[in-house]
């Protein structure tokens, strides 16, 4: 029998050890490439791939009711985008000051195609806006890539420079263009002046001339008109007039004529030009300092961590050379070097952990040294195929590799401890170094594919695509690592057992061996006490329903921001001036507890009815793990350390505390692009918007029974109060003033027009063209606005219409062209799915007229979607792993003893997960789809000897117990070895890129520690349950069979 195993040898174990140095110069060779494309991968906050299927296509108008934004903008785009091909949703809507469409295509369409027809109809729609904003619509999409800013500062210039736009692109976006990488900047925050001309109502109706006319007047001139061409000399030449005017006083002495003025009237003598500032409706300042906004877009491609430092360095060059100042408020690149420096000390921390284990179990340095090693080169080997693949670095692979590296020792360990073992019992170096390594070949390599197949489903994830690529991203840097550490084990490992394995095979420690001895004595009783085993096993198992019904689920995807912002939304008939005062108390409010907070600074943002301000607050200096370690052990002592506030206790105190005014709502937030909006909605729908305006009432007043709901929010809230004029048609016809005339006339007077710019020697200055703010002040002055008549009979705006005030939405909604009202149901509870739970309790009963219905929104229903293709993942993880299984042990119903092992990983999921008070959301979704691959190692290894021992002719219980015996020390350290080296990573509040990786750290050592406790017992159970089973149906088809046989040639008898 000795002789049959001694043949049986693995092909990369042998070379291993008979090719020393071919095995050398391939590990050499791999750590040279590997060095290459660590230097040389793109490194990227987001993974690349991931772009929005949506266009939005919008205008902003200034001095309109959202009413009006939607019948004459939002109406005539959805009408006309609503034929593009391939659209899955189109979703119109108004607002203060937008109105547009949103554009949502299926999955798989190819956007540079859709935009083209998308502008096409676009080209269409024109026709139908209104004429002052067919110029100034927008359409756009979100590219990862490209669209996110990797440089966002402040920029404080002198208040003395004329030009500012100007001075600002000349001395600042140009030079920063020039960078080399940099696609593009964005600037905002300008009080540019304009040529304003500031008509007075009086002198119009005094000169018998109409606002109409005027513009129409202005329209005509300050042109480049063309002349067409002459011959002179053989040469054709092109004769442009040039009609530009070249100050102020030429555009003041422009004529205008009326159709009923009597004489020559020039512009001066209906209006004011001048040369200023509009007035501001929207103010942003840092720490209580205007300033302006600057973005900077990278090219795609670049490496962002690189380029950002250039652009630091042209900014320094520019502060020294010109009175510019920067308040660098965010840098991609930075954050991205400091999540890599995270990811070094908290890969470190974990290797460090694995070698202590790894060393106080085998007591042999070389060898622990030796398997250590193998962590930088899977790492290394796995960013070599990331590089190749046209992977980056990014927020998804390196959460893989963190992964990935508490794993990669787990095959060197089942060798190393298989080749002592040999050693133990007397073979020599080289054949031990062999035969153990091909004698678990085999179970290691099938464990390893089990956590490789666990990713599969991913493909199969046609209705979430978003899961399918953050799984993707995350999974198959795992996939990668952990078919690289197979490769080493088999390759390395045995020449590094063979060549600087200790001479001496240690025994175990006491502690190790005492363990060990408790164990088999459990064991042996399972074996002989199945029944009571089971139902002990049942038990356990039975507990998982109170944490499962306890923990809470989110469909957020956290990021830990180091920011906290307070919003205020109220009534948007206050002035700019109330909205400041109200920002500036806020703003004291916030700087008294400034270093109370650790607040860098405060960036507020105010308009009529609406404030943000912003605290950046400073990065906690104390957020390792060995932290938050002293800082508990200091608690439970008795002697408390100090540390800083949290951002949610910041967000606690701040609502309880921050001043309230009357008619603003107050939210307070913690959020960041990656999270979701911190509200759930309820959303109605029907044809007949005022319907949905009455049934509204009754949703709020059952939503507000929700204990936690904190506040609710409708689109109709905070709508501003409007004058409704409505015109006699009949009556004005009679006058002859077509309806036309009027709106076109009441547009310009109040919301304004845009001329032809005025051109200056080296730019061009918006011209703008609106009635004088002291004729607009109040409904007098609008029912006294003048028009003519075809008589010329000059007559008020209230000769022919009436008017009322009344309050008009805040916003309008519709999609696919069914009229929709949301309420926004902001809480305090961070279980989504509970919450969900109780909108359909409070909501039971809730009887709507035919046509009309409501529903939990798009988030409800992508949350569905990635629920069940997370459902769907797990099982098929679970389908592939048995199918492998079989595969291994060439049996249907023994794979089950592997299987079982899964149910108790999730018993310590959710244990783990409640115990810590730790939501379930994304990362800890993940940690559980990879649990589902590592917790079924152990049970292989130890079932994969249970068999090799029966083949050799040992009984099943004595080969239970020896499999027990030997597989007990390499479980344990593979266990230990992942468990500690997830340590640091479940352990405090670090974070990659912003995204804290606590719970899926959490989540998995959880996992790893129950099961692997449970597998011990579990797996021997069940795999002799299911021997015996197979037995009883092996028996029942033999008796079966048999009967088949002797009652073949008599019917009767096989009849009874």
């Amino acid at each position: 029998m000795v002789e049959k195993n001694e043949k049986r040898t693995s092909l990369l174990p042998r070379i291993s050890v008979t090719r020393p140095v071919t095995v050398t110069m391939c590990l050499v060779g791999l750590m040279v490439i590997g060095l290459v494309a660590y230097w040389r991968i793109p490194i990227q906050a987001w993974a690349s791939g991931n772009d929005w299927n949506r266009f939005w296509v919008d205008v902003a108008t200034e001095n309109a009711s959202v009413q009006e934004r939607f019948n004459t903008i939002a109406l005539p785009m959805e009408r006309h985008m609503r034929t593009v091909r391939e659209l899955s949703d189109i979703y119109a809507f108004a607002g203060d000051p937008w109105a547009g469409v949103e554009l949502k295509f299926h999955r798989g369409t190819d956007m540079r195609e859709a935009y083209v027809r998308v502008a096409d109809r676009l080209e269409h729609a024109r026709l139908d806006l209104p004429e002052e904003v067919r110029d100034q619509i927008k359409v756009y999409s979100w590219n990862q890539e490209t669209d996110s800013e990797v440089i966002w500062t402040g920029l404080s210039i002198p208040e003395d420079i004329v030009d500012k736009e100007q001075w600002v692109q000349t001395h600042v976006l140009d030079p920063i263009e020039r960078v080399d990488g940099v696609a593009k900047t964005s600037v905002w925050g300008f009080e540019n002046k304009e040529v304003l001309i500031l008509v007075d109502q009086e002198r119009l109706r005094t000169h018998g001339i109409e606002t109409h006319e005027l513009v129409a007047s202005l329209q005509q001139d300050n042109f480049s008109l063309s002349g067409g061409q002459v011959q002179e000399g053989g040469k054709r030449f092109y004769v442009r007039s040039l009609a530009h005017y070249q100050s102020l006083k030429e555009i003041e002495d422009i004529v205008v004529q009326g159709r009923y003025s009597s004489a020559q009237v020039r512009l001066k003598d209906v209006a004011d030009v001048v040369y200023a500032a509009p007035p501001r409706d929207r103010v942003w300042r840092v720490d209580g300092q205007r300033n302006l906004g600057l973005d900077v877009y990278k090219e795609s491609g670049e490496n962002i961590v690189d380029l950002c430092k250039r652009i630091v360095v042209k900014m320094e060059e520019i502060e020294a050379n010109t009175p510019a100042v920067f308040r660098l408020f965010y840098s991609e690149g930075k954050l991205i070097e400091d999540s890599m420096d995270n990811l070094k000390v908290t890969g470190l921390w974990g290797g460090l952990f694995a070698a202590l284990v790894l060393l106080f179990f085998l007591r042999a340095l070389r060898m622990t040294a030796l398997i250590t090693l193998s962590i930088p080169l899977c790492v290394m080997m796995t960013i070599t195929v990331l590089y190749f693949m046209g992977w980056s670095l990014n927020l998804l692979t390196m959460m893989g590799l963190m992964v990935g590296v508490g794993m990669v020792v787990d095959n060197a360990i089942v060798i190393v401890e298989n080749i002592y073992r040999l050693r133990a019992e007397g073979e020599e170096p080289r054949d031990a170094s062999i035969h153990g390594a091909s004698e678990v070949g085999l179970a290691i390599t099938m464990a390893t594919l089990t956590t490789v197949v666990v990713f599969l489903p991913m493909m199969l994830m046609n209705d979430s695509f978003d899961m399918k690529f953050l799984l993707s991203k995350i999974g198959m840097p795992v996939v990668f690592a952990l078919v690289a550490s197979l490769f080493v084990a088999l390759l390395f490992i045995p020449l590094a057992a063979q060549r600087f394995g200790d001479a001496v095979v240690r025994s175990d420690p006491k502690s190790i061996a005492f363990v060990r001895r408790i164990y088999r004595r459990g064991l042996n009783w399972v074996i002989h006490h199945r029944r009571d085993a089971f139902l002990v096993v049942l038990v356990l198992f039975a507990t998982i329903y109170l944490p499962y019904q306890n923990v809470k689920k989110t469909d957020q995807m956290r990021f830990s921001s180091n920011r906290v912002t307070i919003r205020m939304y109220g009534p948007k008939n206050f002035s700019l001036e109330e909205m400041d005062k109200i920002a500036t108390d806020l703003e004291v409010y916030v700087n008294e507890r400034r270093d109370r907070y650790k607040i860098r600074n405060v960036m507020t943002y105010f308009r009529r009815g609406y404030i943000n301000l912003r605290m950046n607050l400073e990065e906690d200096p104390h957020q390792e793990w060995w932290y938050a370690v002293y800082r508990w052990a200091g608690n439970l002592t008795g002697f408390p350390i100090e540390r800083w506030m949290t951002r949610q206790e910041i967000i606690d105190e701040l609502n309880k505390e921050v001043p309230r005014y009357v008619g603003f709502r107050v939210a307070v937030e913690s959020r960041n692009s990656g999270g979701r909006d911190p509200y759930v909605g309820v959303y109605l729908y029907g044809p007949d918007f005022e319907k949905l305006e009455d049934m509204l009432g009754e949703v709020e007043r059952r939503l507000q029974q929700i204990p936690s709901v904190t506040s609710l929010q409708s689109d109709l809230e905070f709508g501003k109060d409007e004058i409704r004029i409505r015109v006699n048609r009949a009556q004005a016809k009679k006058h002859g003033i077509p309806a036309e005339r009027i709106s076109r006339t009441l547009a310009y007077q109040l919301r304004g027009a845009t001329l032809p710019r005025f051109q200056t020697d080296d730019h061009e200055v918006n011209v703008q063209l609106i009635l004088d703010e002291s004729d607009r002040q109040s409904l007098v002055q609008l029912k006294n606005f003048m028009f003519v008549t075809d008589s010329g009979e000059k007559l008020p705006l209230s000769s022919f219409a009436t008017f009322e005030v009344a309050k008009g939405p805040g916003h309008i909604f519709r999609h696919n062209g069914r009229n929709r009202l949301r309420v926004r149901v902001y809480t305090t509870k961070d279980d989504v799915e509970g919450l969900y739970q109780e909108v359909d309790r409070v909501m039971e009963g809730f009887t709507l007229p035919r046509g009309y219905e409501w529903n939990k929104g798009e988030r409800h229903s992508q949350y569905s979607r990635e629920s069940q293709a997370m459902t769907f993942a797990v099982i098929m993880a679970v389908v592939f792993v048995f199918l492998l299984m079989g595969v291994l042990f060439e049996s249907v119903i023994l794979p089950f003893a592997v299987i079982f092992s899964i149910p108790f990983s999730f018993l310590g999921v959710y244990w783990g997960l409640w115990l810590t008070g730790t939501t379930m959301d994304f990362m800890s979704n993940v940690g559980a789809i990879v649990l589902i691959g590592v917790v079924v190692n152990n049970a292989i290894v130890l079932v994969d000897m249970i068999n090799r021992l029966r083949q050799t002719g040992m009984d099943r219980a004595a080969a239970i117990m020896a499999a027990g015996h030997n597989r007990f020390r390499p479980i344990l350290m593979t266990t230990c070895t992942t468990v500690f080296g997830l340590f640091p990573m479940a352990i405090g509040s670090s974070t990659m890129m912003g995204m804290p990786y606590a719970p899926l750290g959490i989540t998995m050592m959880g996992g790893l520690i129950v099961s692997t406790a449970l597998t011990l017992f579990v797996v021997p159970l069940f795999y002799v349950l299911l021997d015996d089973l197979r037995g009883s149906l092996k028996r029942i088809a033999a008796v079966s069979f048999q009967r088949s046989e002797r009652w073949g040639d008599d019917p009767a008898q096989a009849a009874d």
